[in-house]
């Protein structure tokens, strides 16, 4: 027994012996001038977080992701300042064209110059549970969608593919969620920046987050079954052991939006607008967009509050108020107009009297408080024509537990 039992020892301390070495590479040398802490203790803690993408900010003030320097650079990314918690460097990189990333956060911006078209990014999971892929547009600004006022159509010329959606024009600040679900066979998502035109404008930096969801009850206890016993340790079955003993249970349980969820928003207020929407109305909403927008309730919420500040769709009949039937008729015909927000179980405030679902026109203009009860969502589309009304909407909100 005592022979077992002292077997089985050495092979943890050689186990954890191999983990440090993996990741107790030279970089430590350069974040040990802010560290009293050993070496050892610093390889420790990397194997046990080798896993965890934490942004930071740059010495520029940029965003970056913190891991190692040897990860930063054998990655293609350049040290710029260290992590809270003396955990690493703050690692800014810049995935190119047509390249290949498996890193749980990654961040892409324009090249200096635009030899490339389509200029394609493709992300591979990261691991067998992730779920969903977040897009944040830091910054991003395309050309500007050209309209025929003749035949109603809006293009883009230069432009963003990626899942249903294709954007162009000014798109900072927004955020888009794609699922992105390992387990149904997906294995990769591809951004392609479409750039015919090469305006000289042209600009983006996008963070991608691929997020985990949290791993199934009967797989955790599969996978405990599967950990109880100690593997032989050799050249076969190395791999095995890095993953067994530096696997982590963590998830993005708080990231994760609601399954069909395109946009969420996590905070009690906030400011919803569409895509390539300006505050001077100079542009307009893109076509062919039919996406749902998922508001986070917070702790004893019962309902949410709208109001507008500018709204601007097109309209079945010009002259109508803007509800329901004036927004989408229920008889299919060509050439039907689809424009419109909706917003289930909502009424306008103090005119109990209209209860509509679908908004269009410009019937929230006049800055009526809307409200909703749970669940906390909009769906908004939008069909191929496009008439110069077509300016969008800017609409805050704010959760609320009593009217």
């Amino acid at each position: 027994m005592l022979r077992i039992l002292g077997i089985v020892l050495m092979l943890v301390l050689m186990t954890q012996s191999i983990l440090c070495l993996d990741n107790a590479e030279s970089e430590n040398s350069d974040y040990d001038k802010n560290n009293n802490n050993n070496t050892e203790d610093i390889s420790f803690r990397e194997a046990r977080r080798s896993n965890i993408a934490e942004s930071c900010l740059t010495t520029e003030d940029a965003s970056g992701t913190c891991m190692t320097r040897f990860r930063c650079l054998s990655s293609g990314g350049i040290p710029k300042g260290y992590c809270s918690g003396s955990y690493g460097v703050c690692c800014e990189t810049n995935l190119q064209c047509n390249a290949i990333s498996k890193l749980k956060r990654t961040i892409i911006k324009n090249p200096a110059l635009f030899t490339q078209d389509p200029c394609e990014y493709h992300i591979q999971a990261f691991s067998q549970n992730v779920c969903q892929l977040l897009i944040e547009f830091q910054r991003f600004e395309l050309q500007p969608p050209t309209y025929d006022s003749g035949s109603h159509i809006l293009e883009c010329g230069d432009n963003l593919m990626i899942g249903d959606f294709t954007l162009c024009g000014d798109n900072t600040g927004q955020h888009l969620y794609l699922p992105f679900n390992v387990a149904n066979g997906i294995q990769e998502i591809t951004l392609t920046f479409n750039l015919p035109n090469r305006w000289s404008l042209n600009n983006w930096r996008l963070v991608i987050t691929q997020l985990e969801c949290p791993v199934s009850k009967r797989r955790s206890q599969q996978q405990h079954q599967q950990q109880t016993f100690m593997p032989f340790v050799n050249g076969n079955n190395l791999p095995n052991l890095r993953t067994i003993f530096s696997s982590h249970h963590n998830n993005d349980f708080d990231l994760l939006a609601p399954p069909g969820c395109h946009q969420y928003f996590t905070q009690p207020m906030g400011t919803i607008k569409t895509f390539n929407y300006k505050d001077d109305g100079s542009t307009y909403y893109l076509p062919g967009m039919n996406y749902v927008i998922c508001i986070k309730p917070s702790s004893g919420a019962t309902m949410i509050e709208y109001q507008a500040t500018k709204f601007s769709m097109s309209n079945e009949v010009a002259t109508a108020a803007g509800y329901d039937s004036d927004c989408r008729s229920t008889i299919k015909t060509d050439g039907r107009r689809e424009d419109y927000l909706m917003i289930p179980q909502s009424f306008v405030a103090n005119t109990l009297n209209i209860l509509p679902t679908y908004y269009c026109g410009t019937s929230l203009q006049t800055r009526p408080s809307l409200i909703a009860s749970a669940p906390f969502i909009m769906y908004f589309s939008s069909d191929g024509f496009t008439d110069e009304t077509e300016t969008g909407f800017s609409i805050n909100y704010r959760v609320r537990t009593a009217y």
